[in-house]
């Protein structure tokens, strides 16, 4: 008797062994969607960021160009560069155009420094939702410190 109640203990020992397996593998690939989040959020961060940096370097050279021809009198030849060619305009209009420049970039960096403020809330989440599926000591062990202030890689523009 007491041979067939270790069998009966082993087998359910082995029922529940291959159940810790099954779910240690459906942890192991929910952690790797996760982490594949995480990791495309990251990416879709840098764009934003070099996007937000090409805005605020396109709005600055407009306004420097400004600052430039003002002193010229509005008589002067002007040409504004259109793909490989260059144009001739009067003053007026290529200081008007170079002040819709300055407003669409600076429109457009708002835009997108929100769209990388979402994106780091949902960076954000995905790190809560990790540490939740890994437990507070596993996470820790496996990110460090980076796991408790959040997701640094993205955030706000570093300036």
């Amino acid at each position: 008797r007491r041979a067939r109640a270790a069998m009966g203990k082993s087998k359910a020992g082995g029922k529940k062994a291959a159940a810790n397996i099954e779910d240690d593998e459906e942890a192991i690939a929910q952690v790797r969607e996760v982490q594949d989040k995480l990791e495309e959020l990251n990416h879709q961060a840098d764009q934003c960021k070099a996007s937000i940096r090409r805005c605020e370097i396109t709005a600055q050279r407009s306004q420097l160009t400004m600052k430039e021809i003002e002193a010229l009198p509005d008589d002067t030849k002007m040409y504004r560069q259109v793909g490989k060619m260059f144009l001739l305009q009067p003053k007026p209009d290529l200081t008007t155009h170079l002040q819709g420049m300055v407003a669409l970039n600076s429109v457009e960096s708002n835009q997108l420094k929100q769209a990388l403020q979402k994106l780091g809330e949902q960076a954000k989440s995905e790190a809560d939702s990790l540490k939740e599926l890994l437990g507070p000591e596993k996470f820790k062990a496996t990110f460090g410190n980076a796991g408790a202030q959040g997701s640094p890689a993205v955030g706000p523009a570093g300036k």
